[in-house]
């Protein structure tokens, strides 16, 4: 493994404007249990994956969020920046890997969207636990001594040689307060095993969609919820049965993904003991 290639790799991804780095092994992110992809389908001689963050403004997650308005013009819109900021940071780094002679992909920082799946090319939040950025708590999110979950993730799947940071272990982020499993409307989160395994896709899509804000319904019907492979294959059909669904899919085409929902995040402890301390500071 390269000291000095490590060293100026994380130099460069801070310099660039991330607020916290790290290396994992690529390889270990093999199998995944969500449909996500593979490193080796990514980069074939794929060892590393380096995953960055970047943190929200703590008043992003604060505002008023039962208005549509008001939380697509301030934490969707500030996700977006972060997103485009991400995705800066990984075409620089992979142009950067490529001179030194190694291949090198970012991946994107959003969910692409199709009819069998709703994931991330690879689970990001994954790979930063791997990379030592935090753990993947009960809420599914990545958890960050610093920050919570109050973050966006970004990575590049490379073949350096590069030096690991992780995984962190498990527990010694999250607490397991519940806090998530609590203020999740869908009720997509459940207290009982770990993640993945404590997480039903369908249900926070019912959240992230928006559909429990415009129908008033927090409980999704059970075809919503059994539908397989995910409940995108039946979108078309509550189009019809309630308009509004449609004019968020209009907006969907222009804007790209809008989440609709982000209790999970805005009610974990850690991340709100953190802006706290934060604050504290400030003020000190």
């Amino acid at each position: 493994m390269s000291e000095e290639l490590t060293k100026k790799v994380k130099d460069l991804v801070l310099e660039w404007g991330a607020d916290k780095v790290g290396i994992a092994d690529a390889t270990l992110a093999e199998d995944p249990p969500h449909g996500h992809g593979e490193p080796f389908k990514i980069v074939k001689s794929a060892k590393s994956a380096i995953v960055y963050v970047l943190a929200y403004p703590d008043g992003a997650l604060e505002v008023d969020h039962t208005d549509d308005l008001i939380h697509g013009g301030t934490f969707v819109a500030v996700q977006k920046m972060l997103n485009d900021e991400l995705e800066r940071i990984g075409l620089k780094l992979a142009r950067y890997l490529e001179k030194q002679g190694y291949d090198a992909t970012p991946l994107a920082p959003e969910l692409p969207r199709d009819e069998k799946r709703w994931t991330g090319v690879m689970s990001l939040r994954y790979l930063g636990q791997l990379g030592g950025l935090g753990e993947v708590g009960q809420s599914n999110l990545l958890v960050t001594p610093e920050w919570g979950p109050r973050i966006q993730i970004g990575a590049v799947i490379t073949d350096a040689p590069l030096q690991e940071d992780g995984p962190v272990l498990i527990d010694k982020v999250c607490k397991h307060c519940n806090k998530c499993v609590e203020k999740c409307p869908p009720r997509a989160i459940s207290a009982e095993n770990y993640p993945p395994y404590n997480y039903n896709i369908n249900r926070c899509m019912w959240g992230v969609n928006g559909w429990y804000r415009l129908t008033k319904v927090e409980e999704p019907p059970r075809d919503w919820v059994e539908a397989r492979p995910t409940a995108q294959i039946i979108i078309p059909k509550y189009e019809r049965q309630y308009p509004q669904i449609k004019e968020y899919q209009d907006w969907e085409q222009r804007l790209g993904f809008i989440p609709l929902c982000c209790e999970c995040m805005i009610h974990c402890t850690v991340g709100v003991k953190a802006a706290e301390k934060r604050r504290a500071k400030k003020s000190a």
